[in-house]
């Protein structure tokens, strides 16, 4: 029986919007998957010239080549600039994008699930600053019992240690814990960590294809109520 419930954040909670923000959170999980090495969320925004999830005139203040020369600073960073060249050919030159919003439908599902007795948590590779804004602008911390941060743990998705941590704090085995998540990096997560059901949403940056290991692939949040029967 679930009893504990954890949620990624971007792409699964929080719209990812504008498309070059979009191709940062690729980015950061095309990075997890090729190192070890953790790098913060946030370190990887500066390189795109994102400051708490808005693109600051991107295209525009800065050149392909200054943002390619801020990636091959970070470990890995060639391969990553590499990668980011052929990806970047498809983002979108418009320098204007409206702050990233909670998805719909997330804040009376969560709601629902607190109401019900469920635990909640959210492992994130973002930063507190990042978490604190999102969470206080809707209001949702009272929801949740566990909240991980690039700035709270010293592991990375997907190691499975994260998972541990809440379990561990909330008491709860891995058989009663729901992994929700928007990547394969999510999926990975869950797996890692033998948790019951993995859920993945269609609301971020994965696709069906992206998610094809997870139990169950749902179009957003909104979905689980009804469609897990919870």
């Amino acid at each position: 029986m679930t009893k504990l419930i954890i949620f990624d954040k971007d792409g699964t909670l929080m719209k990812l919007g504008h498309p070059v923000v979009k191709l940062a959170d690729d980015l950061i999980n095309e990075f997890s998957v090729r190192t070890d090495i953790h790098v913060p969320k946030s370190e990887i925004k500066d390189a795109f010239g994102i400051v708490d999830d808005q693109v600051d005139k991107l295209l525009g203040a800065q050149t392909t080549k200054a943002i390619v020369s801020s990636l091959e600073k970070l470990p890995n960073g060639d391969a990553m600039a590499s990668w980011l060249l052929k990806k970047i050919e498809h983002a979108t030159s418009d320098n204007e994008v409206e702050d990233i919003e909670i998805i719909e439908g997330v804040e009376e599902t969560l709601k629902s699930l607190h109401d019900k007795g469920y635990l909640l948590a959210i492992v994130s590779a973002d930063d507190n600053a990042s978490m604190d804004l999102f969470i206080d602008k809707y209001g949702i911390r009272e929801y949740f019992d566990k909240i991980i941060t690039s700035d709270s743990s010293d592991y990375h998705k997907p190691q499975k240690e994260l998972v541990q941590l809440i379990m561990d704090e909330l008491n709860v085995e891995k058989e009663d814990t729901m992994m929700v998540g928007d990547t394969e990096m999510d999926v990975e997560l869950g797996q890692n960590a033998e948790v019951r059901k993995i859920v993945g949403v269609l609301s971020g940056s994965g696709d069906a294809q992206d998610l094809r290991n997870a139990d169950i692939v749902l179009n957003s949040v909104a979905e689980i109520v009804d469609r897990l029967g919870l």
